[in-house]
């Protein structure tokens, strides 16, 4: 008898776990990857290299790991990348794929804020005899990021220019827009400086095509007829028709020294308290300009009606403005978009899916909690988690939140177990996290087995044991009760994955506590506690009175929106390009959208520890 019951407990507890099916992924091929890392998934594109890898033999296996630390570094994944390029073994292969390691640790260091040591390193890559074109481009290429990184524009130009003896079709338009980008904010006096001594006549005829287009801003004609002088005067230069044509379409030019700058908020809404926030950081990091090089900012309020946005931004533009920030808030952005002519270059403190009617230079950046959603799905994919868990709040939000994630979550690759709504305004949490974990279904085997035996049976339920992390969508109220709940279920060893929505930014040692072993992403300016950032948000916000609340994200919002604006062009020149804001490591995609690079931490003794070091 005992043995029989024995054997029917063994069946109660192992029926609670579920394996999934999955569809079988279609194979992985060289085409496929190249085509997600064009659509800037970089991190899956990294996936699907070493999918390529696990079946290549050598070198073939050698050089899609080579991409997929590539693709990672693109992506902003510089832990993971650095991790993955010191396990690839290049022993016995050519010497070129120790120059493409090089050049790899290169733009690994440059992210990590050590160009000198980048340009060692390509120097060093440069030795190897007979490298291929496409690794002598990358030299280049690099070469050119790291002369920017230390303030040399003219140097990283140069770098283009040798670039593109090595590469053909498409790769010589985009060398030549990235070029461009460097050239066209430059100041006059440095290029007129730059022109008397320049001895090459590219670089001499790129200086001059530079001086014309600035002397002529927002005069296509006039520009038109500079260029057909131009043309007559370096015939042979290799400056293409696309860019060329690029340049009398009207789109407005970055101006390398800003002189008036207008800032739009809804300073008189139901947003104020927001909007004030945002206009405190700029403000804030504007004094921190030097007198001779400080614009004048002018602040415009746009009131509770956000379509009277597009009239606001004319006004503003009558006025004098160079460039326009703002203004905040999805709809009245979307009204911009569509009523306003965009005849500046404009920094969006929203994102929007609207698209300009007219040629523009059109930049977005926010604080979307899908983009931290999908960098934690990033992160917990990157330390090896395949099969995970979600948990999320009831409503709106939270299902953004899941879709984001589990979206993300699967073109990584990864499996959802599970996935359970919660009810914020709860205090007992058991419920969900037990049918999270099947611990529902094991009590109610196990009752199930009790009445058809008849007797009382002590029996522990078991939660399911294939969940390798959990992804939990949460504000620091609910974390605080869910965490230690999912400790008492047996849970405590499963990573928690989770967005900055969890810390409510002022340290808290004693309620937070309960969160302890939950990794989660935010700002550096919220997590960093010596540094550069540390320093800096010290200096700016000693005497703020909204310091450690949530209002603290939308001052660094300012903080940043303001610092960016002399590094569009720079960051917008290269795709793996980033800008170290202190909102986090910041990078342009196509669209004209800044995405950040969050910093990532975890709670221990009721502290979030910074898990790397903040650039």
């Amino acid at each position: 008898m005992r043995r029989w019951l024995v054997a029917l407990v063994a069946v109660v507890l192992v029926g609670c776990e579920t394996v999934p099916k999955t569809a079988a992924e279609p194979p992985a091929s060289p085409e496929s990857a190249q085509r997600i890392e064009g659509a800037g998934e970089h991190v899956v594109a990294a996936r699907e290299y070493e999918r390529l890898a696990q079946t290549a033999p050598a070198p073939l296996k050698q050089q899609y790991l080579l991409n997929a630390v590539e693709s990672l570094v693109k992506g902003g994944q510089i832990q993971g990348a650095r991790t993955r390029l010191d396990e690839i073994s290049i022993a016995g292969l050519d010497p070129a794929f120790a120059a493409q390691k090089r050049v790899l640790e290169a733009r690994l260091t440059l992210a990590e804020g050590t160009p000198k040591r980048a340009l060692v390193l390509l120097d060093e890559a440069a030795r190897t005899p007979n490298l291929s074109p496409t690794i002598l481009a990358s030299i280049y290429e690099v070469r050119g990021q790291a002369e920017l990184e230390l303030g040399h524009p003219i140097e990283a130009v140069r770098q283009y220019i040798q670039r593109e003896r090595y590469i053909t079709g498409d790769a010589v338009t985009e060398n030549q827009k990235l070029l461009w980008r460097v050239l066209e904010p430059a100041p006059r006096d440095q290029l007129r400086a730059e022109l008397s001594a320049a001895s090459d006549p590219i670089l001499a005829g790129w200086l001059e095509l530079a001086l014309a287009v600035q002397d002529n801003t927002g005069n296509a004609a006039a520009i038109a007829q500079s260029l057909a002088q131009w043309r007559s005067r370096y015939p042979n230069h290799p400056a293409g028709r696309p860019l060329l044509d690029s340049l009398t379409l009207g789109a407005p030019a970055l101006i390398g020294h800003i002189e008036r700058i207008a800032l739009l908020l809804p300073l008189t809404s139901d947003y104020a308290v927001a909007a004030q926030a945002v206009r405190d950081g700029f403000l804030a990091m504007h004094a921190t300009t030097p007198d001779a090089e400080r614009p004048k900012v002018v602040i415009y309020d746009l009131g509770p009606n956000p379509e009277q946005a597009p009239q606001v931004y004319e006004r503003a533009v009558r006025e004098g403005a160079q460039v326009i920030v703002g203004p905040l808030g999805r709809e009245a952005s979307d009204a911009i978009v569509r009523g306003a002519g965009l005849s500046v270059p404009t920094l969006l403190l929203s994102h929007t899916d609207e698209r300009p009617t007219s040629p523009a230079r059109l930049f977005q950046f926010g604080l979307p909690p899908e983009q931290e959603a999908r960098q934690a799905a990033e992160r917990a994919y990157l330390d090896g988690c395949r099969q995970a868990a979600l948990l999320y709040p009831s409503g709106a939000w939270g299902e953004r939140m899941v879709n984001a994630f589990g979206g993300h979550w699967q073109r990584l690759g990864g499996v959802v177990l599970a996935s359970q709504p919660y009810a914020e305004s709860d205090t007992d949490y058991s419920e969900p996290i037990k049918r999270l974990l099947n611990v529902t279904q094991s009590e109610s085997r196990t009752a199930a087995l009790e009445k058809r035996i008849g007797q009382k049976l002590v029996v522990e339920p078991r939660p399911r044991q294939d969940i390798e992390c959990i992804f939990l969508a949460a504000n620091p109220r609910s974390a605080r009760l869910i965490k230690p709940q999912l400790n008492y279920h047996r849970a405590r060893n499963v990573p928690v994955y989770a967005t900055s929505h969890i810390y409510s930014g002022k340290p808290d040692r004693a309620q937070d506590a309960d969160l302890d072993g939950i990794r989660f992403g935010d700002m550096p300016w919220m997590l960093a506690q010596n540094g550069r950032v540390a320093e800096l948000r010290q200096s700016l916000q000693h005497d703020w009175p909204y310091a450690g609340t949530d209002l603290d994200r939308l001052y660094a919002l300012g903080v940043d929106s303001y610092a960016i604006l002399s590094q569009l062009n720079r960051i917008s020149a290269e795709s793996s390009a980033r800008f170290p804001g202190v909102t986090s490591a910041l990078s342009l995609d196509r669209d004209g959208r800044l995405h950040r690079q969050l910093a990532w931490a975890r709670f221990r003794n009721g502290e979030p520890r910074l898990l790397e070091p903040v650039k």
